[in-house]
């Protein structure tokens, strides 16, 4: 029987190095927005939060700010400046949020990065 699993998980057969397989359950990276809000400077801003790294993409601007933490609560700036390319909309910075994350990660994992 297999044992209920949350809603969410997705189950995975691994290998391991002496080749027994075990059953693992990945976990989808959480997200948050993307929302539209306004700068202290009055400038509008794209913000999203994927895997805990929070995206800003002010109007006008074609690089966004990376820091660690969520939407609404408080944050570590990581790094600014980051390019990005692509019409200043809510679905450009989460494809580019996603994409960033994944290639990040996968620079510790050695391979892609799923979730």
């Amino acid at each position: 029987m297999r044992p209920v699993v949350a809603p969410g998980l997705v189950a995975e057969v691994c290998t391991d190095s002496k080749g027994r397989e075990q059953i693992v359950y990945r976990a989808p990276f959480p997200s948050e927005g993307p929302v539209q809000c306004q700068g202290r400077s009055g400038r509008l801003l794209w913000v999203y939060m994927f895997a805990h790294f929070v995206f800003v993409w002010p109007e006008g601007r074609t690089q966004v700010d990376i820091s660690h933490g969520t939407i609404g609560g408080g944050r570590m700036p990581l790094w600014d400046g980051v390019p990005i390319d692509g019409d200043w909309t809510s679905d450009t910075l989460a494809r580019f949020g996603q994409g960033w994350v994944r290639d990040h990660l996968g620079k510790f994992t050695g391979g892609p990065v799923r979730g």
